[in-house]
């Protein structure tokens, strides 16, 4: 079994066990083959700064002697998960939009479909609590702007 079909298995159970406590957000199962090509695509584009398990650089929250913001984590002890998809989709497309950040605009290098599989390889960092939160702020965007 590849870390990716236990990811989904996972997810899935996560997914019963929320729905049989009440729990109103459950995470969405993650697309195995997605994932695959997330990776290889984050490992081109994302992991020479996100780090490879999305760590992200050191001090990120302080900029460094240029002024400039180190990139931040994407894995649990950063903040990625606290936003919604269509956000992160936002970022990677126009960049960070945040002064100093050294986030490149992605729009004209990956497609669409390259930035939701990046999506979906960066949430395979996220625990359940994590997970389960993005997903009810990726549902609270999209009652928002119906």
């Amino acid at each position: 079994m590849t870390k990716y079909s236990i990811l989904w298995l996972f997810y899935g159970l996560l997914a019963l066990l929320l729905a049989a406590c009440g729990g109103s957000s459950t995470p969405t199962p993650l697309n195995p083959q997605q994932i695959e090509t997330g990776k290889a695509v984050y490992d081109a584009n994302c992991a020479a700064c996100h780090g490879a398990q999305g760590a992200g650089e050191p001090n990120w929250k302080a900029p460094d002697a240029n002024g400039v913001y180190p990139a931040p984590p994407h894995d649990s002890s950063g903040h990625t998960w606290h936003h919604a998809d269509a956000l992160l989709l936002q970022v990677m497309r126009e960049g960070s939009g945040m002064p100093n950040s050294k986030m490149p605009v992605y729009r004209d290098i990956l497609s669409d479909g390259e930035m939701e599989a990046v999506l979906a390889y960066i949430k395979t960092f996220w625990g359940p609590e994590e997970a389960a939160f993005q997903q009810q702020m990726t549902e609270q965007w999209k009652e928002q702007n119906r």
